[in-house]
């Protein structure tokens, strides 16, 4: 959908992009093309009317390049006239599913009723984090996720050790993803065009993760207070399950992998 159309969209139905939703609509056909690219590739068969997951699908720029491909797809969108916009914009799609309502809500309930393959989504920047973690924690977590976010926080989800950027998110999300930023977006293709920079950030699932489900929230726990002091040594905050050189380390000198084992040494103790 292009700047024209949805300038035009919005006006005909007497709306606006609203800021308490974080609603910045893309409008670069391109760049929309690619992200949908970068989602399927390698993903094999994604026929199932299930395996398909936009959060907020807004007037629909990504939900349109997916129906284009014959690839069924279910959206949550918070916005009453937005989801009303949608419902009329591919009432003749008989794979499209509608969910209106919060993602923040919904996401536990409708994630685990229909077990996506693929989330994708341009994400509100100010829940961006928290629907992260809602996704990942479903019951059957996600083979891929392909989103939008803002660009300060994808260099700290992809960040690797040693970089400012690395911290407790940073591995939290690490131990069973693989983390990249496949392109960077400028204001400029959105409307309104937001005041930071975008990034898209794709997150493929480890073939093995590297610590078992049922841990990853006690291991949240243990990092987390590992990062309670970043600039200190971990003897400092985890002394107590620590010896030799590890202690005299800080948080983020240690790699994902570091921090994996730590947790098992801890965990047998």
């Amino acid at each position: 959908m292009t700047l024209t159309e949805i300038k035009a969209h919005l006006a005909a139905r007497g709306m606006r992009p609203l800021a308490r939703f974080g609603q910045n609509f893309l409008h670069d056909q391109n760049i929309v093309r690619a992200i949908v690219d970068d989602a399927v590739e390698g993903l094999g068969d994604l026929s199932e009317p299930t395996q398909i997951l936009e959060i907020g699908p807004g007037l629909g720029a990504l939900s349109g390049e997916i129906l284009s491909r014959k690839l069924p797809l279910a959206a949550i969108e918070i916005d009453r006239g937005l989801a009303a916009f949608l419902r009329e914009q591919f009432k003749d799609e008989p794979h499209f599913l509608l969910v209106e309502g919060d993602a923040l809500d919904l996401l536990p309930t409708a994630g685990a009723a229909i077990s996506p393959r693929l989330i994708l989504g341009n994400l509100p920047y100010n829940i961006s984090t928290p629907l992260l973690a809602l996704a990942l924690a479903l019951p059957e977590p996600p083979q891929r996720l392909v989103l939008m976010l803002q660009r300060e926080v994808a260099e700290r989800l992809a960040a690797r050790h040693d970089t400012p950027d690395y911290g407790a998110l940073s591995i939290l999300v690490q131990v069973g993803y693989a983390v990249r930023i496949v392109r960077k977006l400028s204001p400029s293709v959105f409307y309104p065009a937001p005041e930071v920079e975008s990034a898209v950030v794709r997150f493929d699932r480890l073939a093995v993760p590297l610590l078992p489900e049922k841990e990853e929230g006690l291991f949240h726990d243990f990092v987390k207070k590992g990062f309670s002091q970043r600039r200190k040594k971990l003897s400092n905050t985890l002394g107590q399950y620590l010896e030799g050189e590890v202690a005299t380390k800080r948080p983020g000198e240690l790699s994902v992998g570091e921090w994996v084992a730590l947790w098992k040494a801890r965990r047998q103790t």
